[in-house]
């Protein structure tokens, strides 16, 4: 196992035993605070820079390009501080065009394990609209990663690998009815081979 995978799984292990420490809470110490499960998805905008693309022998220099993006989400909220969240994550077809017929395309894919803190602002049970939540996220993204360098011949070179990073973000969210939330969300997400690549989301969430 390389270095990078065992931090991933070092990564994930973390959040599954935090998780589990805050459901062996004594029951009394959750009285009176909200939880439970939710589902929800959302849409996005993912934007990625590469200043050099060496998996394809540093030939393309200054790639900046960006893609709809949309999630999938199930998460269990332990209390109104702290959640686990499971999301399947895709961020679309990226292609950028490096001469009149020249062409870099990439695919990323795959789930990511998330530990959420909120902090609510105002009553958690203020009506039709509110609380206002600020949000930390941090996780590990397992997913794959497809690139096609395209020349006027056809497809010149091809790359396809799965990696896993250290992936973080942060929001702003407003809670309708007490059942739905609705989100604001930026995550930096250290996709393999990038300078830079990040997303901004819209999402919503229904809480059973």
């Amino acid at each position: 196992m390389n270095r990078r995978m065992a931090f991933g799984f070092r990564g994930t292990v973390l959040l599954a035993l935090a998780a589990c420490a805050w459901a062996l809470l004594p029951a009394a110490a959750l009285a009176d605070q909200n939880q439970g499960f939710s589902i929800g998805g959302g849409v996005g905008r993912y934007d990625v820079t590469i200043n050099n693309a060496t998996e394809f022998g540093n030939v393309i220099d200054n790639y900046s390009t960006n893609d709809t993006a949309y999630q999938f989400f199930a998460k269990w909220r332990f209390a109104p501080f702290l959640a686990l969240e499971g999301q399947y994550m895709n961020l679309g077809t990226n292609s950028s065009y490096l001469g009149p017929v020249t062409e870099l395309r990439t695919h990323i894919s795959g789930w990511a394990p998330w530990l959420v803190g909120t902090l609510p602002l105002g009553p958690t049970n203020s009506g039709v609209v509110g609380p206002f939540e600020l949000f930390a996220k941090v996780g590990e993204y397992f997913y794959q990663y497809h690139a096609d360098y395209i020349t006027p011949a056809g497809v010149y070179l091809t790359s396809s690998d799965t990696y896993n990073h250290l992936v973080y973000g942060g929001g702003l969210g407003l809670v309708f009815v007490q059942r739905l939330d609705v989100r604001l969300e930026y995550d930096a997400l250290n996709i393999q081979n990038t300078n830079r690549s990040n997303a901004l989301w819209l999402t919503a969430a229904f809480n059973f």
